[in-house]
């Protein structure tokens, strides 16, 4: 693999247009377990990328994933979708990349589009256990957020009510403060 890279460098220099160059060199220093060298090889060989601007894409998520960098690699996955709507293993990706950030509805779309894309994928069945479990999760989530709804609004109508309740204690109270006036401007207090 180190001489692959020597070559491609070799090539790259030759011809510096080539995009393929570019992604082979990024995926050998992925193979080499150097994803900072892949992505700075990657990114560059997006500048001159036409025709594989997808993979290029697609292959910057990988390397970003597996640093972690969730969001950035979902932005990258995302790319890769929007140039080529086939390209299966994007969404896949995407749909990880979206459960690592916890973006459960967006992930259970794109394990549900990467299904129907690859039907006769060799993870099919625990990607469809996922799906079962990412559903469960959002209808629970749901479900807790009518209840709280439902509680927030009995605290309101509460609060409503209070606000009712005092607003007569100040009327009536009011009230008694005027006919209490007038009872003492009735009394006449001799000197």
């Amino acid at each position: 693999t180190q001489e692959a890279e020597v070559i491609l460098q070799e090539a790259l220099q030759e011809n510096p247009r080539n995009e393929k160059i570019y992604l082979y060199l990024g995926i050998i220093y992925e193979q080499l377990d150097d994803p900072q060298k892949a992505i700075r090889i990657l990114k560059r060989g997006l500048n001159v990328a036409e025709e594989y601007k997808h993979l290029f894409y697609l292959n910057l998520g990988n390397n970003l994933f597996g640093q972690e960098e969730y969001s950035l690699a979902e932005e990258m996955f995302a790319e890769a979708v929007n140039i080529d709507g086939k390209l299966e293993s994007a969404y896949l990706n995407r749909a990880n990349s979206r459960l690592k950030l916890e973006k459960m509805e967006g992930a259970l779309a794109d394990y549900i589009l990467y299904l129907r894309l690859a039907p006769n994928s060799p993870q099919r069945e625990e990607i469809e256990k996922l799906i079962a479990l990412l559903k469960g999760f959002l209808s629970e989530e749901e479900s807790r957020k009518q209840e709280e709804i439902r509680s927030q609004k009995d605290l309101l109508n509460q609060v409503l009510n209070s606000l009712q309740n005092a607003s007569e204690d100040t009327r009536n109270l009011s009230a008694e403060s005027e006919q209490i006036e007038e009872e003492y401007d009735e009394i006449d207090i001799e000197d």
